[in-house]
């Protein structure tokens, strides 16, 4: 009997996609290619905070502690839901009529976890072949539920032609019909765009008329520039338009707001019917967040004061940035948010084995991060490089980059 299983694939083969991921391929393109030893080695292609998690929170770790003997509740416990409430109405006034706690919130760790589930709550939505329309470039997670989703993938590329955001405007009718799911981005990552509000109602509407449902990833929704308008959200919008969280679920993470990438906290807002349902595929078969990680994210929520220092962090990031680049890149303008910068080059996997080879210097080949759509990859071209390090570090990087750039011009 033993033998009829030999050389058989035990696995759905749906997700061998996903080891064709951008990390695999940025370790396989350095391969064998040794940094200059005349640089110390600076490591930018990892988008990980890095001004650490606020001191505040040890205390509550430590006064919470019996609480890790206690199985975690699906739901927000009462104090994380006030402060989940409060939060929102802070960051986008008015939307907090819409949201019932019990009914349109629900605790996650972190955002990668639900983009993936919520694909298994639109299986089987309509009848027939479905498809899952994804942002290209992409974040693996939303790759993740769309598979999961047991639906065909359609790219909706981020062009500079419309604000790297993806064009939802002349998508026709047959393949909104078949729909269930889209993920968009805003701020984009790795671009930093961000999405006006009449952009996410019209998302908003396509998901009600087409009966499918819209994904609105805001992992990067309060990292953003203090001399401009915060980046309106998708509870903005659904506010805007007077009605219902209807056909929306909105993802909230404390790993970038935050920097508390490994503490996997945040919460998910919107449809009264997903996230019951939510509530109950996590209580069956997934991560509910343990108590005390729930009190610390209560204190992360309540205090502003950490975020604002932030954004400022970054601010003062992209001023190093903008003094290096605007002789090369005269039309170079900071992003609205985030804290990637996008960098036109002539070869963006070419211009990373030189920065790697002559400068130590580790960066993300943009075309890494998507996928070609008749025969464009929305990420060629480009490299992502991550601010997140100190002023020092973003300093010694854009020397590097400037001493590229030369290169590359000549």
């Amino acid at each position: 009997m033993l033998k009829l299983f030999v050389g058989m694939k035990m696995v759905n083969q749906d997700y061998y996609i996903l080891k064709d991921w951008m990390f695999g391929k940025l370790t396989t393109l350095l391969e064998n290619i040794e940094p200059n030893p005349k640089y110390p080695v600076l490591k930018m292609s990892l988008g990980e905070p890095t001004l650490g998690v606020p001191e505040f929170t040890r205390k509550i770790f430590d006064s919470n502690y019996d609480d890790w003997a206690k199985y975690p509740p699906s739901e927000a416990i009462p104090s994380f839901g006030e402060s989940i409430i409060s939060y929102i109405k802070r960051r986008f006034p008015g939307a907090e009529k819409l949201v019932d706690l019990n009914k349109n919130i629900v605790p996650v760790p972190g955002t990668r976890e639900p983009l993936h589930l919520l694909g298994l709550l639109v299986k089987n939505l309509k009848v027939g072949e479905t498809t899952a329309l994804i942002t290209n470039p992409y974040y693996h997670a939303w790759l993740s539920g769309s598979i999961s989703s047991g639906s065909k993938i359609h790219w909706l590329n981020s062009l500079p032609e419309n604000n790297y955001l993806p064009d939802i405007s002349n998508l026709s009718e047959k393949l909104l019909d078949s729909s269930v799911i889209m993920y968009i981005c805003s701020p984009s990552n790795p671009h930093g765009s961000v999405a006006s509000i009449d952009y996410l109602r019209k998302a908003i509407l396509l998901a009600r008329k087409y009966e499918f449902i819209l994904a609105i990833d805001e992992c990067y929704g309060d990292i953003f520039r203090m001399n401009k308008p915060r980046p309106p959200g998708g509870l903005d919008a659904a506010a805007s338009l007077g009605e219902s969280l209807k056909n929306i679920i909105i993802f909230n993470s404390l790993s970038k707001r935050s920097n508390a990438c490994g503490m996997r906290a945040g919460f998910i807002v919107g449809d009264e019917n997903i996230i019951e349902n939510y509530k109950l595929l996590v209580s069956n078969g997934a991560s509910p967040v343990p108590i005390p990680i729930q009190k610390v994210a209560e204190a992360l929520y309540d205090d502003d004061d950490h975020h604002i220092k932030s954004c400022l962090h970054y601010d003062k990031n992209f001023e190093i940035v903008e003094k290096y680049l605007k002789p090369y890149h005269k039309d170079f303008k900071i992003p609205d948010a985030g804290f990637f910068l996008w960098l036109k080059v002539n070869d963006d996997q070419k211009a990373t084995r030189i920065l790697w080879e002559k400068f130590s210097l580790r960066v993300m080949p943009g075309s890494f991060m998507a996928k070609e759509v008749n025969g464009i990859n929305p990420g060629k071209g480009y490299l992502r490089i991550s601010l997140v390090d100190t002023q020092e570090i973003i300093e010694e990087t854009m020397k590097r980059i400037r001493l590229f750039l030369k290169l590359d011009t000549s």
